[in-house]
């Protein structure tokens, strides 16, 4: 089977962002983002940044870095540009952070992507309860590890030829000092690992 890393965002959630000072201009002469906008948008209520390699949308709640990329490069730019933001502006009361991964497990000449066949209670035979319809499953993991709750979504398509692993790793920052907030955005490259060691193990 084909085991796909094609997605990884960083989210943090706040009271007060405050996108409306977040230019092209401001963001580069503050080394946040150097590269050129492919296209922008500033509003005293949301900001969007949009290049060859990054997509960055804030709002006054909501903080979303995307990179278009999976290497090693590309992940530290989402810690280079996160934490540069959280330097400039740490007296946002910040309140949540997530940091996000999504794999695509599909079919191939080696072997088919691993089917699901969930149990609830002492029922593992769904057809009676879904009469004349077509069922493929998915499962939601909750794993609670300090500092972080990590849930995992594993969704298939209908026709179970594709399954989508999507990873969120949620940190509660209310009252933590800017300095752990970036000790937690600069373990990124350590929860991807640990999410790809996940996908590895469950998809053999």
């Amino acid at each position: 089977m084909g085991r796909k890393f094609i997605r990884a965002s960083v989210v943090m959630l706040a009271k007060a962002h405050n996108p409306s000072i977040l230019s092209p201009d401001w963001l580069k002469r503050n080394e946040v983002i150097t590269e050129k906008p492919i296209q922008f948008a500033l509003t005293p209520d949301f900001a969007i940044f949009d290049s060859k390699n990054i997509n960055l949308i804030v709002d006054r709640q909501r903080y979303q870095l995307n990179i278009k990329g999976t290497t090693k490069k590309s992940l530290d730019k989402l810690v280079q540009i996160t934490t540069k933001y959280l330097e400039l502006l740490p007296h946002i009361p910040y309140i949540k952070l997530g940091m996000n991964f999504e794999w695509i497990i599909e079919d191939d000449d080696e072997g088919s992507a691993p089917i699901m066949k969930p149990a609830i209670g002492t029922m593992n035979d769904f057809s009676s309860v879904f009469p004349e319809h077509e069922l493929c499953f998915g499962t939601i993991i909750i794993a609670h590890k300090e500092p972080y709750i990590l849930r995992v979504n594993i969704e298939p398509t209908i026709d179970d030829k594709t399954i989508t692993y999507k990873f969120n790793f949620d940190y509660k920052l209310k009252d933590l000092a800017v300095e752990k907030i970036i000790e937690y955005v600069e373990s990124i490259h350590e929860l991807q690992k640990f999410a790809t060691g996940i996908v590895l193990k469950t998809t053999e």
